[in-house]
């Protein structure tokens, strides 16, 4: 049978084009002549393609007509550092790298990404991701209340058994609690205090990648297809619903089968009902009361009239969103891919990731059209698409780039700031916390939600607050000493040469060994009066793990 990569070639007509070494050695295409090879024909494309091969053959096509040249692949110390940090939250150990590094099956990175990807680790981690996208950064108060209600138990067991996207969305929306699987996820709108504005906005970032925010007055101004009407009509979905219990350990939310019928005005002054539509103008008829008649909350239009604190209407306006707007959105399936693609690979194909509309259109258009689509057709498989985009070359480049090219294009890796979680997570990994309980508590972490990146930021932009917490806070300080570290507290008390103290901690700290310059100027830092103190192998260290170089994931 032929390969994925030969139908391709053949149907896009590359196949004299491309070197057949090329897809072994992973070296850049430079173009002679850009005009002269033609681009992928996206209509034409086989069905069933594995999506790595898209990714890789769509991103090295659009590099060569615009005359970029690919960095070259990552080496292993890099990728298994990149690997751990996006899919399990932290750096690799010493014994997992030195694994890693040492095995010579050419397979071996695919290996690596399965076994991550099958850990409780990865569930762990993604649920924090999914956290801090879909409910944000809070206090610990709103943290322990959501953990209570079984919020992140929910996201964690969803990510565990890697249930469909589409499932878990309409888990989330429709918020009903309808057995074990889905306790908790009922949190996602129960936090927002039944605050309908803020809902819908969060929904139609979180599930469609849409900022619709300003079209609370008038049309979007920039991007047409985004108007007032959409707002307000998402708002109606949902203006309904009300929390029933006070109590956040058993988070329930009942809605109305009658009122929420209002109209909004424009800039202009002119006033419109607010019907049950979204983008795309995908509606709900729902018939509403005359001008002067009152609507009776009757028992006959619930489902159970035995509890009144908590009701479900035999028309939900909520149910009816899942059902018929939500279900076979376009941009339901778009907008996960992208995100994700932002989460592996540093930026989304549309920037930022919640503007997927057409004032920011997308890097690679086709590429997410197919993505979409092929997300869809694998059941919104997470686990699938976060695994291709782990195999692609696109993500497995270096970071380092010769020539400055736009960051939309791809060509090389881009540097990702670690979330406050990561950083928090690695910080322990590498410096070993005897007391590694006190290190994970809660409101230890939550001292680094406060101050670092936010996931998915548009920019990242260090600050102030961030610099003040690495250089000053007891919250690290305490932990880089001999006292508290077991990875210091061997240094200390092992007969090492300078030299080897040097090697050690770039290897544990780095996960690389430290070039000629660093060697030399490090050695020379811990020979200074008191050669090989405490206090010089704590500099030392501090100095790594506040360095750019561990701040990022490159």
């Amino acid at each position: 049978m032929f390969s994925d990569r030969f139908v391709v070639c053949l149907s896009i007509g590359l196949c004299l084009t491309i070197p057949s070494e090329f897809a072994r050695s992973g070296e850049p295409i430079v173009a002679k002549d850009n005009q002269s090879r033609q681009s992928i024909p996206w209509d034409t494309l086989p069905s069933g393609l594995d999506p790595t091969l898209v990714i890789d053959l769509a991103m090295e096509d659009q590099c060569r007509r615009e005359g970029i040249q690919l960095a070259p692949g990552c080496n292993d110390t890099l990728f298994v550092r990149r690997a751990y940090l996006d899919l399990v939250g932290r750096v690799p150990n010493l014994d997992e790298a030195s694994a890693f590094l040492s095995q010579t099956d050419s397979n071996k990175r695919s290996l690596l990404i399965d076994r991550l990807l099958d850990s409780e680790e990865y569930a762990a981690h993604l649920a924090e991701v999914f956290d801090a996208i879909l409910i944000g950064r809070t206090n610990p108060e709103q943290l322990r209340r959501r953990t209570e209600a079984g919020w992140i138990d929910y996201l964690q067991r969803a990510i565990r058994e890697n249930r469909p996207w589409n499932h878990v969305s309409r888990e989330i929306l429709l918020a009903r609690n309808e057995s074990s699987d889905t306790q908790g996820a009922n949190w996602y709108l129960y936090a927002r205090n039944d605050k309908t504005q803020e809902i819908a906005e969060a929904v139609s970032k979180d599930f469609f990648g849409v900022r619709i925010d300003c079209a609370q007055c008038h049309d979007h101004p920039l991007a047409s297809e985004i108007e007032q009407k959409h707002y307000w009509g998402l708002v109606a979905f949902f203006n309904r619903s009300k929390n029933a219990d006070k109590s956040h350990r058993n988070p329930r939310i009942s809605e109305s089968a009658i009122g929420g019928f209002s109209e909004f005005a424009n800039v202009e002054g002119e006033s419109k009902p607010n019907e049950l539509v979204y983008l795309g103008n995908r509606s709900v008829a729902e018939q509403r009361p005359g001008k002067d008649s009152k609507e009776e909350d009757k028992d006959e239009l619930y489902l159970d009239s035995t509890d009144k604190s908590y009701r479900v209407p035999k028309f939900s306006r909520r149910e009816q969103f899942v059902e018929n707007v939500l279900k076979d959105h376009p941009l339901f399936a778009k907008s996960m891919v992208n995100r994700m693609w932002g989460w592996m690979v540093g930026r989304g194909l549309v920037h930022p990731v919640d503007a997927l509309d057409s004032y920011h259109p997308a890097s690679h258009p086709e590429l997410l059209e197919w993505l979409g689509r092929d997300f869809e057709r694998s059941g919104f498989d997470i686990k699938r698409l976060i695994r291709s985009l782990a195999l692609s070359r696109t993500y497995q480049r270096e970071s380092r780039q010769t020539v400055f090219a736009d960051p939309k294009w791809f060509s090389s890796s881009l540097p990702k700031p670690l979330t406050a979680e990561m950083l928090h997570r690695s910080f322990g990994t590498v410096l070993l916390p005897k007391d590694l309980k006190s290190w994970n508590d809660p409101i230890n972490r939550q001292e680094f939600t406060r101050l670092f990146p936010d996931v998915l930021a548009e920019e990242s932009m260090s600050n102030v607050s961030q610099s003040l917490l690495l250089s000053n806070s007891r919250i690290l300080l305490d932990l880089i000493t001999p006292q508290n570290s077991d990875l210091l507290s061997r240094l200390v008390s092992k007969e090492l040469t300078s030299e080897a103290i040097v090697q050690e901690l770039f290897r544990a700290i780095l996960g690389r060994n430290p070039d000629e310059d660093e060697l030399k100027v490090s050695t020379e830092y811990l020979g200074r009066p008191n050669p090989k103190s405490a206090m010089l192998i704590e500099g030392l260290a501090w100095s790594l793990l506040t360095s750019a170089e561990f701040r990022f994931n490159h």
